[in-house]
């Protein structure tokens, strides 16, 4: 890569880097590409020429997040822990992500946007059930999960706990409380924990 590419390819991580600040803060209806042209320290022009429109530059950024999170998730998952302790740092990052990001992008890339919604369609099947069903079956054979439980039926349990109407519950005013109580019924279900007995 020549010195040319090399700042053009700064330029755009720079740009996307100021449009996920943007729109983590307020949204993508209000925002102009004026606002992120200046936000990026650049023309509208240059936003234009390497992404064409805001959309296209939302859709990219929301991806780029998508697979950042994804090498998370990687990188925790090959950790020395317990499996309670992956699904506990799984569920807090998610959780810091959803309360972190105005309810705006997450309805935008999970309901509105067709493009982007067959993209994480395609991502969760790809990457990220192969990697959930990975670490259930590792469990499993470390005696964390009952062996007797199909994997079916773990995947169904998993993804109560991961869907839209929740994601969005979250993003209320007391989404940590309820984030906290989640976390708690997915160990425990609704019975008392064992320490407070």
């Amino acid at each position: 890569m020549n010195g040319y590419e090399r700042r053009k390819e700064q330029k755009k991580k720079d740009i996307k880097q100021a449009a996920f600040s943007l729109f983590q803060k307020q949204g993508i209806k209000e925002i102009k590409i004026e606002d992120l042209a200046k936000h990026a320290g650049v023309s509208q022009v240059t936003i234009y020429n390497h992404f064409g429109s805001k959309e296209a530059l939302f859709r990219e950024v929301i991806k780029e997040f998508v697979e950042e999170e994804y090498k998370f998730h990687k990188k925790l998952f090959q950790k020395n822990l317990s499996f309670k302790e992956k699904m506990t740092a799984s569920i807090h990052q998610k959780t810091n992500n959803v309360l972190n990001i105005h309810p705006e992008v997450i309805q935008e890339m999970m309901l509105n946007d067709e493009e982007l919604k067959i993209y994480l369609t395609e991502f969760q099947s790809k990457y990220a059930i192969p990697l959930i069903v990975d670490l259930i079956r590792s469990a499993q054979n470390n005696g964390e999960i009952n062996p007797d439980l199909s994997l079916e039926s773990i995947m169904v349990y998993i993804q109560l706990f991961n869907n839209d109407m929740l994601i969005s519950m979250i993003t209320g005013e007391n989404g940590k409380k309820l984030a906290t109580d989640i976390l708690q019924m997915f160990f425990y279900g609704l019975s008392v924990p064992l320490d407070s007995k």
